[in-house]
């Protein structure tokens, strides 16, 4: 009888022992994934700090879109046209061109009559945007964002507000000089839709 109330003792503590892991392990699961939640609530809070743009993996929109500043010199312009269907393919292709005045008055434009989306690594925004404009990759990090390349030195590629903004789309205009090195970095916004 002795060892029964024993074995029925023991197997008692060793379920109340197994409830009592169970109970912690679960609320330690809780508060982890609220922690994981809060870490990523901070990550986007923090990608949308002290400016409203970040880069978008859906394709740059059509129309006229411009970078004025407000200093003469170094204006640019791209326009997207509509989307076309590819001739032998299922490839959606669209008309770009970008235009490009230089602080010096001198005119670069570049062109193509059918460019497809891609997603490129860019890098991130140089320090002298204005902090409105500026897109949000965190300092020296690269990131995704979808482009367009009216040539091999131009790209353009698609930032988007954060859900906390007012502010429209923009374009990110990235020019290069030959041996690779960022000449121009400006943000266009949408001048006209077509």
């Amino acid at each position: 009888m002795l060892g029964t109330a024993t074995t029925s003792l023991t197997t008692t503590s060793v379920l109340a022992l197994t409830g009592c892991i169970l109970v912690v392990a679960c609320s330690r699961r809780e508060v982890s994934s609220g922690a994981v939640q809060r870490d990523t609530i901070s990550v986007e809070q923090r990608m949308c700090a002290g400016d409203s743009l970040r880069p978008t993996l859906a394709a740059p929109a059509s129309g006229l879109w411009v970078y004025e500043p407000g200093r003469p010199g170094g204006k640019v312009a791209a326009l997207i046209g509509p989307p076309r269907p590819g001739d032998s393919s299922l490839v959606v292709t669209r008309p770009v061109e970008s235009l490009e005045v230089t602080q010096a008055g001198d005119t670069i434009r570049y062109g193509i009559a059918a460019a497809t989306v891609s997603l490129e690594l860019l890098p991130p925004r140089g320090g002298d945007a204005p902090p409105d404009d500026s897109p949000t990759a965190s300092a020296g990090a690269p990131h995704s964002a979808a482009t367009y390349a009216p040539s091999r030195w131009v790209r353009l590629a698609s930032y988007e507000p954060c859900a906390m903004s007012p502010r429209g789309h923009r374009i990110r205009y990235l020019r290069r000089d030959g041996e690779g090195q960022i000449v121009t970095d400006v943000m266009l916004h949408r001048e006209s839709a077509q």
